[in-house]
């Protein structure tokens, strides 16, 4: 029997649009890992905010963690310095802290080369992020921007927090994103962007499912073309 050819797929698109969702769905359909860029800089911040580090020294925070410090489990756990940080990194405050931490060229530059030297390693790897497509893993075979609104994005944001057990207030939530929105455009260093050869879709108005299954036809399309 003729093996399965495994390709890269790199998912971009802004803070709570679904990428995590869609990228752990389709990982476990095909037998891909997962690799989301969003938790490394959320690590990083976790990191700063423990050792209370100033979010504007760039040169501080990139020296206070190092790639080693990081492991991805097989059950896609966040592993820092030994510590399982899955449920920590999703804090309100961490994610807040990582869009700031995010802008810094240096940063950027030492989490992109972790994702990275998967990426140049294997096929079957899965990335999200907010450059994922253009600066990450610009090399992966399916590339797809992710986008809802910001209303629809809150809600979401919420009922992912409430299934952590975390607390979670809509507006709040709503603010932060609208404000992630704009420093994410509107970063000098690798802004989100649709980015070409991406696929567009709109998911406002679909449930898990039906973004799945859009997602997954497409994938499955390439895999065909690939044989």
């Amino acid at each position: 029997m003729k093996t399965q050819k495994r390709i890269n797929i790199a998912i971009d698109g802004p803070a709570g649009v679904g990428k995590t969702i869609m990228s752990t769905m389709l990982a476990k359909t095909l037998g891909y890992k997962f690799l989301s860029s969003g938790s490394f800089y959320r690590v990083v911040a976790y990191n700063a905010l423990q050792n209370k580090l100033d979010l504007n020294d760039e040169e501080s925070i990139n020296n206070a963690w190092n790639i080693e410090d990081i492991h991805v489990t097989e059950d896609d756990k966040i592993i820092f310095r030994g510590q399982d940080v899955s449920k920590l990194i999703r804090q309100e405050e961490v994610s807040m802290a990582a869009s700031a931490i995010a802008k810094f060229p240096l940063i950027r530059a030492k989490v992109n080369k972790f994702i990275q030297s998967f990426g140049l390693k294997y096929k079957g790897i899965i990335v999200d992020g907010r450059d994922a497509t253009y600066r990450i893993l610009p090399q992966a075979e399916v590339k797809f921007f992710l986008w809802a609104t910001p209303e629809v994005r809150a809600n979401r944001r919420v009922a992912q927090d409430l299934e952590l057990g975390l607390k979670a207030d809509y507006n709040e939530v709503l603010e932060d994103i609208k404000i992630r929105d704009y420093n994410d455009t509107n970063r000098k260093f690798d802004p989100l962007k649709i980015s070409e050869g991406s696929i567009v879709i709109d998911t406002s108005n679909m449930s898990i499912q039906e973004n799945f299954d859009v997602m997954y036809k497409e994938v499955r399309k390439r895999l065909d073309d690939e044989k």
